[in-house]
């Protein structure tokens, strides 16, 4: 869990750049631009090495196996972290082309250096992962990073745009505030506060494939360019990997179980894109949070235990 967690903090320092990328305040330059680029290199290296280099010493120095091992976690969190997995390699991706071009690098080139380093970050904090006697080298990890990667790239050759985009949205599950072993449980796996809860708590994390409609159809004049289709998928009363039964902190020989029914939840809403749509400068910051951020619109969900259901609105 907490490699996804450093995962979106490098996509939320991406998303920096593209916010200074979207209000023109660093507008792209239409040639190489060597300070730019010498300023991104060295960003991007720091950046790079640095966070790999925290992660071995703070956390990994205290798992070594000394032998390189693979682990199979697809049972793992009803797959939520997979979905994880293809969201931050899709936002890496796409933020990393923005600032590429931003410094002037052309576009077939913006492309394969966006992807190229999104892809070895992640690859490498796999292979870290391998050495780990916590966990393992997943297949299934490095499956959904291809995956993430592998859209944003075929959108930008094939349309030069991003018409479909991996995006997330969270609303707090209310596990953490359940009394008793339940919402001891969930604190201990989610964090006390929101500051954790929304890179760690898979009850309250939705993640969306959003499609622009506009884009899709063949961009007809008289058809609203911001709406987009999304399908999501979340999970619901996860209080452990596999099943939601655990070892009792204060009795190590004892077992607790919780009666909450683990959940899949499938979802159809709507969704704004801004990627065409002409704002005012003072809102142009608007466009980067909205390519990776679900807007909040009414769904429809389709849950492995209630059945159908509707949402009036849905975060």
């Amino acid at each position: 869990m907490l490699s996804v967690a450093l995962k979106t903090s490098l996509v939320c320092l991406l998303l920096h750049g593209g916010l200074l990328f979207g209000q023109g305040i660093f507008a792209p330059a239409d040639t190489l631009s060597k300070p730019r680029s010498v300023a991104l290199a060295i960003g991007q290296g720091t950046t790079y090495a640095s966070t790999l280099g925290a992660l071995q010493f703070a956390w990994y120095s205290e798992y070594q196996t000394g032998g390189f091992h693979f682990f199979n976690d697809w049972p793992g969190w009803q797959q939520m972290d997979k979905v994880g997995h293809s969201a931050t390699a899709y936002q890496i991706s796409n933020n990393l082309y923005k600032l590429n071009r931003w410094a002037g690098i052309k576009e077939n080139n913006s492309i394969w250096y966006a992807a190229g380093l999104g892809y070895s970050y992640q690859l490498a904090v796999e292979v870290m992962d391998g050495f780990s006697s916590g966990w393992g080298f997943s297949n299934y990890d490095l499956l959904f990073n291809t995956i993430g990667t592998g859209l944003f790239t075929a959108q930008q050759f094939g349309w030069h745009e991003q018409r479909v985009k991996i995006k997330y949205s969270f609303w707090p599950s209310g596990l953490t505030d359940l009394n008793g072993a339940e919402g001891r449980r969930a604190r201990n796996l989610y964090g006390e506060g929101l500051y954790e809860q929304w890179l760690k708590d898979y009850n309250g994390q939705t993640y969306w494939l959003s499609a622009n409609i506009w884009s899709l159809i063949g961009k007809p004049e008289k058809f609203p360019k911001w709406l987009a289709f999304s399908a999501g998928y979340s999970a619901n009363n996860l209080l452990g990997a596999e099943s939601n039964t655990w070892t009792d902190p204060d009795d190590e020989t004892k077992s607790i179980t919780s009666n909450r029914v683990r959940q899949r939840q499938f979802l159809f809403s709507l969704d704004v894109d801004l990627d065409h749509v002409d704002l005012p400068k003072p809102l142009k910051w608007l466009r980067p949070v909205f390519g990776a951020v679900k807007f909040p619109f009414p769904a429809l969900e389709i849950n492995s235990h209630q059945g159908l259901k509707g949402h009036w609105l849905y975060f």
